[in-house]
């Protein structure tokens, strides 16, 4: 398996594995579910199909080879989870700048009545406020790339044990 396979493979599994989470989001987006219970069963199901395809991805890439250690089963399931990563907070900035900006509006214009609502709502609080609101696209993108990217380092370390293949018996054929 040459490097540069791996990355490019990599790359497009980890392109297909971004698609989950932002079909997930653009639901949740645009149907605007109700319910915690609905919007639960949507988060699991896309929170088991990314394992899913994770899995697939990193035992796909197993299956190339005769054996694969832990840490070459992890290492390609993180770059895949990287690649995600990167689209997915990509994709999160977009919609946060450019497809959905009213819903954060909304979302900050509540939070505001609310504050003013408690007396909690002072100019400095508010002026951080404003600060935060102008700033939300990039503090998404930071912040969900770094999710991402620790969630997917999580899920390929626990991934890894079940798509490495090592021939436990290694040492003793050339004897």
């Amino acid at each position: 398996m040459d490097q540069e396979n791996k990355w490019s493979c990599a790359a497009m599994d980890g392109l297909y594995l971004s698609i989950v989470t932002v079909i997930y989001t653009l639901v949740l987006s645009v149907l605007q579910p109700e319910g915690f219970l609905v919007r639960s069963i949507i988060w699991i199901a896309k929170f088991a199909g990314c394992l899913y395809l994770l899995w697939y991805f990193m035992k796909k890439w197993s299956d190339k080879s005769d054996t694969i250690s832990y840490g070459q089963s992890f290492n390609y399931g993180f770059i895949v989870c990287i690649f995600s990563s990167i689209v997915c907070a990509c994709f999160g900035y977009a919609q946060v700048e450019w497809l959905f900006p009213e819903q954060i509006d909304e979302a900050f214009a509540v939070t505001k009545e609310t504050m003013a609502a408690q007396g909690s709502l002072n100019s400095t609080t508010e002026n951080a406020l404003e600060m935060l609101m102008a700033n939300y696209g990039r503090f998404t993108l930071f912040i969900s790339l770094f999710y991402y990217a620790a969630f997917g380092a999580v899920a390929s370390a626990i991934t890894a044990n079940f798509t490495k293949k090592e021939n436990p018996f290694g040492n003793l054929e050339n004897e």
